[in-house]
């Protein structure tokens, strides 16, 4: 948002600077916008929010009745194409004035832009994000992004089990998803993030191409080392380009190779790459881990998991995505920070390229985690 919204949160008393600070965490690692994630953790109500925005702003808001019970010939004012790339719901019309729902009323660009696709004049109106994306799945049958169904999974269980008053602006109960203080402060160990490894290993014994985009021949060809590794995360500038690092990685030193986040008691695609493919479209796959046999110790105990896995239905995604044989040998390891799993990896290779490169896993991991922790310094500065 154009805005900074965190100042504004902290200066208005809704939020605290700790809740800035874990909600700039979870922005920044699961990529969602950081008023979602505010809403997520439980640190503010979406109808607080957006009315706050709202008069800070001089921006109405759209009500949750009216932006799900628009009229079809509304909605058809805007294509499917143009509503998902601008994230906007048409509400209503009136003579020439289009009113649009928008998380960000104040990018008058895309206000600009639709007002010359449709020729009528663009009145914003302020909604909560993760409402506009139902909405897009509803009217115009856009898939909601992963990462934000856990939102909006988050807000109807609320919703559902809330019991105090309706005018309380925090929500009390204790968030299903939190990361606790700055690992500066935690006094809890010296890295922020940590995986286990075992200490036995050495003694253990597809989708069509049209589907799968090719690394290019720089990436192939040349021996990504931790070095040029190191360089690349020193410049990373969101998440996509720690995921990017991480995968080019993981497709030079192994057969195939996965990483996910890890919301709640699940997990979400992130990047993917098999046979130095990168796999399309991982990032739709979800894994119920508490489910699975082999995997629920990553979530549960913070342990890895080395062998095969079973083809029980909680394992069959990242079994289909990674075409993964019943003799494959896997090895996943939990991305712990201050105590909590936020995401897991997962490579299948031969028993002896798993052994050799588990030093290198382990550092490329403690890197990515320091260039998590410059990221959220680097939005803390512009959200304060």
């Amino acid at each position: 948002m154009s805005i900074k919204l965190g100042e504004l949160l902290i200066k208005e008393g809704a939020i605290t600077q700790d809740q800035l600070d874990e909600a700039l965490k979870c922005h920044i690692i699961f990529g969602i916008k950081l008023g979602s994630s505010l809403i997520e953790l439980g640190f503010i109500q979406e109808s607080v929010l957006v009315n706050l925005l709202s008069k800070k702003l001089g921006v109405p808001a759209v009500g949750h009745s009216e932006l799900f019970d628009v009229p079809a010939d509304v909605i058809a004012r805007l294509s499917s194409a143009v509503a998902e790339k601008f994230r906007v719901i048409p509400v209503r019309v009136e003579n020439k004035r289009l009113y649009v729902a928008m998380s960000d009323p104040t990018d008058f660009k895309v206000q600009e832009e639709l007002s010359f696709i449709t020729g009528n004049i663009i009145v914003p109106l302020i909604a909560p994000e993760v409402y506009i994306l139902v909405a897009l799945e509803k009217y115009y049958a856009v898939t909601r992004d992963h990462r934000y169904v856990c939102v909006s999974t988050e807000l109807q269980k609320r919703k559902d089990r809330q019991l105090q008053d309706e005018s309380e602006d925090f929500i009390t109960d204790e968030a299903k998803f939190t990361i606790s203080a700055d690992f500066a402060e935690s006094g809890a160990g010296t890295e922020l993030l940590t995986i286990r490894i075992p200490t036995d290993l050495h003694s253990v014994a597809p989708k069509k191409d049209s589907d799968n985009r090719r690394l290019s021949q720089k990436q192939t060809l040349e021996l990504y080392t931790i070095d040029r590794l190191s360089r690349d995360f020193s410049t990373a500038r969101d998440r996509d380009d720690v995921a990017n690092i991480f995968i080019k990685y993981l497709g030079q030193e192994f057969t195939k190779g996965a990483l996910l986040t890890i919301r709640g008691n699940g997990a979400v695609g992130w990047r993917a790459v098999s046979s130095e493919r990168l796999i399309k479209d991982f990032e739709t796959i979800t894994l119920e881990i508490s489910k699975s046999s082999e995997l629920s110790e990553i979530l549960i105990g913070k342990h890895y998991f080395f062998g095969p896995l079973s083809e029980s239905p909680s394992n069959l995604p990242i079994i289909k995505a990674l075409q993964l044989k019943a003799s494959d040998t896997v090895l996943s390891l939990p991305v712990v920070m201050n105590d909590r799993v936020v995401a897991m990896l997962v490579v299948s290779s031969d028993v002896i390229s798993l052994q050799q490169r588990l030093g290198e896993l382990q550092k490329l991991v403690y890197k990515a985690s320091l260039t998590f922790q410059i990221l959220v310094l680097k939005n803390k500065l512009l959200q304060t």
